[in-house]
């Protein structure tokens, strides 16, 4: 079976590692590479063809919200996860990155306690949206391809309730 390849942008290499880490629990998926800032992103994906972008929202030189628009405006449809703080108290930078682009997002866990519960927090709401928002690829075992050779529809983002 082919693996989901994921790209992870996030200017924290302590976020980085712990996103990796509990992707990498699951034979499925596939981390492919990093990025610290939107402007690297860009980059990344013309470079690696990820099939899911996972995006930190507050980041230098080019922050979440403007690589999603950016992202975007190159055509590229692959689906893009925010993974932030801010998402969870910030909503109106949550609806700006929905608005820009973004698939869906996670909050990334505060105050959990030790290292394993955020790594099974993160794994626990991660894993079922890349799933859910990466169809099983053309080749794969159970695979059906899109009719007429037609991309397959990216999902509509959710939308956080007001």
């Amino acid at each position: 079976m082919t693996r989901i390849r994921v790209l992870v942008v996030d200017d924290s290499v302590v976020v980085r590692r712990l996103v990796t880490d509990s992707l990498s629990r699951d034979p499925d998926i596939e981390v492919v590479g990093f990025a610290s800032n939107g402007r690297i992103a860009q980059a990344k994906v013309d470079q690696l063809a990820p099939d899911l972008v996972t995006m930190d929202i507050e980041m230098p030189e080019m922050n979440g919200i403007e690589a999603v628009r950016a992202l975007r405006r190159s055509r590229h449809t692959m689906p893009i996860i925010m993974f932030s703080t801010l998402t969870e108290r910030g909503a109106s930078a949550t609806l700006d990155a929905l608005v820009a682009g973004a698939t869906d997002y996670v909050t990334k866990p505060a105050n959990v306690g030790s290292v394993q519960e955020s790594l099974d927090r993160v794994a626990s709401e991660l894993i079922p949206k890349i799933k859910a928002l990466v169809p099983r690829r053309a080749g794969a075992p159970g695979a059906a391809a899109p009719a007429g050779g037609a991309p397959a529809e990216v999902p509509t983002a959710r939308r956080p309730l007001a």
